[in-house]
């Protein structure tokens, strides 16, 4: 397994309005059959604004730890709160527009790599799983 730190300082993004959002980079792993593509720390100041990327061949997860705040995807739909404690997953390719409650908010998240399984793919892991069973 191959995991490394940010032993760095965290990066801050200054908002037009003063708004700070700290981002900072527990753990990224580089290899390419890892499941686990980042583990970011963000901080936004009450009302950041922070916008996640969507991957087509990636999900999100979200873990608030501290604070409110408001999670959308598209402009066309409704924003979802999210508090302490709460745990969201974004699928698939959805980027997602995050803005801080009026005491900000810390949250943690975890980009995931998860390509998609072709015919090809089930088919090869179908063997492999028939050739283990039929070893002695």
């Amino acid at each position: 397994m191959i995991v490394t730190t940010a032993t760095a300082s965290a990066t801050v993004i200054l908002g037009p309005n003063g708004e700070r959002v700290r981002v900072r980079c527990l753990a990224r792993r580089s290899m390419l059959t890892s499941a686990c593509e980042t583990f970011d720390h963000l901080r936004l100041s009450p009302g950041a604004h922070h916008a996640l990327p969507g991957r087509s061949d990636g999900e999100t997860v979200l873990f608030v730890v501290r604070g409110s705040l408001l999670v959308g995807r598209t402009a066309d739909e409704p924003d979802h709160l999210a508090v302490d404690g709460d745990l969201l997953l974004a699928t698939r390719g959805c980027s997602l527009r995050l803005e801080a409650g009026p005491l900000g908010a810390e949250v943690l998240c975890l980009a995931l790599d998860a390509p998609r399984r072709t015919t090809a793919t089930r088919n090869s892991l179908a063997r492999r799983r028939a050739e283990r069973r039929s070893r002695p």
